[in-house]
Order: structure tokens, then C-alpha cells, then sequence
């Protein structure tokens, strides 16, 4: 007999994607991270490869996301797998149907354009299950630099992770859930800081 799962006390999603390039309209989508918690300790996580009959991708995202489009192939799963996944993945976690997800991410409204695409290609509404409202851990560092908090002039990923002491393990980096587990921590070292 399963266990109910104890509800999440905000509708916050965290999200990474990687992607062949940096349009949603012609680059492909090959993997999404997504990570739940509360409070700072992750409660749940998945990551997801996704198979193109044809891949559209550019060197410099490849060059920074270093996947073997190969070896990604032979990993990945079809579209349709890939949304029932998905749809399982979120019926569980976020129930309420009338109560929108906010997506979290750093940089987040690139992962929400290539979330939207996808859904889009599935025949699929991306709101109201999505809200349109996003919580960008860039825009947060920002208003915290600017309010004398954070005393950083680079707000990259990578000079947050450092500057907060998130280590992120090489191979794990510029990956989808490798980020979004460091989203995640960066997200609450951000709303520690704001207090």
C-alpha cells in the first residue's frame, strides 16, 4: 500500500533544461531536471532525457551542455513517454489542478519557453496547469545586490554557486538536474539572506 505523500507547502517547481541552442521555436529540448522540497532539503527529484527523430542543436550550447547526442539517443525516451511521465511525475505532487505551479529556475524564462514548446508540440495547454508568473533566482541576487545584501557584480550561476559555497560536481554541471538541485539550494540561500 503507498504512503500519501505529504503536500508541498508552495506550488514551486524547480526546473533546468538543456537544450541544442537557445530557440524554442527550431532547437531541440534534450533534458529537463525538476527538484521539489520545502524549506531547503529536496524532497523529490527527476531528470529526463528526451529522443528527437532529428536533432537540432548549434556548437556553443553543446560546447557548454557537453552532451553525446549518441549516447543521449540511446538514453532518452519518445515524447509521448516522456509527457505520461511527466503528467504521472505532477498529478502526484501538485494535485490541485486549479492551483498553477510556479516554475523556479535561474535564467528560468528560457526552461519556461522550452517547457511551453514542448507542451505545445503534445497538443497541450501549458496554462493554467503552469502559472505565468516565474521566480527567477537571478532577478532575486539582483534585488539583493542592489539592496546592499550581496556584495557580488557577476550574478552568473556559476559566481552564485560560489560565492554561497554550492558545490556542483563537474560531471553533474550544466546538466539538468545537477542544476536544478543547485537552483534549489541556491533559492534558499537567497530567501536566508533576505531575512
Amino acid at each position: 500500500m503507498a504512503l500519501p505523500i505529504e503536500p508541498l507547502k508552495r506550488p514551486y517547481l524547480f526546473v533546468d533544461a538543456e537544450m541544442g541552442g537557445l530557440d524554442p521555436a527550431r532547437h531541440s529540448l534534450l533534458s529537463i531536471g525538476l527538484v521539489l522540497g520545502d524549506d531547503g532539503e529536496v524532497r523529490h527529484s527527476l531528470e529526463l532525457f528526451l529522443k528527437h527523430d532529428t536533432y537540432v542543436v548549434d556548437g556553443p550550447a553543446m560546447k557548454v551542455n557537453r552532451i553525446d547526442l549518441a549516447k543521449h539517443h540511446a538514453a532518452a525516451m519518445d515524447a509521448t513517454t516522456m509527457m505520461a511521465v511527466l503528467d504521472v511525475f505532477l498529478d502526484q505532487f501538485f494535485p490541485c489542478k486549479n492551483e498553477p505551479i510556479f516554475l523556479v529556475g535561474h535564467n528560468v524564462a528560457m526552461d519556461r519557453d522550452f517547457l511551453q514548446a514542448f507542451w505545445k508540440q503534445m497538443g497541450r495547454a501549458f496554462e493554467p496547469r503552469f502559472s505565468h508568473r516565474l521566480i527567477d533566482t537571478h532577478s532575486l541576487a539582483v534585488g539583493l545586490r542592489d539592496a546592499g545584501k550581496l556584495p557580488l557584480e557577476s550574478l552568473s550561476s556559476t559566481a552564485l554557486f560560489a560565492h554561497f559555497g554550492i558545490v556542483v560536481p563537474e560531471e553533474k554541471r550544466h546538466t539538468a538536474l545537477g542544476d536544478a538541485l543547485a537552483t534549489f539550494e541556491l533559492y534558499w540561500k537567497l530567501v536566508e539572506l533576505a531575512r
